[in-house]
């Protein structure tokens, strides 16, 4: 009876343990950047409308694109990034190529930030391109 009250001790033990074993360290929720984009754009070669969109980390440097309405959602991976490229606040970098913006950089504070791989598609590149900044909110970046 002693070792049957003990294992369900145990187990009850564990099962409120594991939710605060597997927080975040210093109670830090991931990143979660809010973004108002106000024109079309793509990453890679996946189109995306002007709107509302949340990107959260998954890990890895990969990161998950979703539209606040409607079911438009991109799981990407990126590159690291050198701080000395545009030191700044959290934001997002797009570059507009003939008449199309491509998402570059996401940069979660003055110091972190990621590249997101130009697409295969090299040949419809011009030698015009200007970089857009568009400013985002952020819970959980520093």
């Amino acid at each position: 009876m002693r070792s049957a009250t003990f294992a369900s001790c145990v187990a009850l033990a564990l099962i409120l343990a594991v939710p605060w074993l597997v927080a975040q360290p210093n109670g830090q929720a991931p990143p979660k950047i809010t973004v108002e984009v106000p024109f079309d754009f793509m990453i890679g070669q996946a189109m995306f409308p002007a709107g509302h969109y949340i990107v959260k980390p998954l890990g890895n440097r990969t990161f998950r694109l979703q539209a606040t309405r409607g079911r438009a959602s991109l799981k990407f991976a990126t590159g690291p990034i050198s701080t000395a490229s545009h030191p700044g606040t959290t934001r997002l970098i797009f570059l507009q190529e003939n008449r199309h913006y491509q998402l570059r950089e996401l940069w979660l504070n003055a110091d972190t930030g990621v590249r997101i791989p130009r697409p295969q598609v090299e040949a419809l590149r011009t030698a015009s391109e200007s970089r857009v900044e568009v400013p985002v909110s952020c819970a959980g970046c520093n």
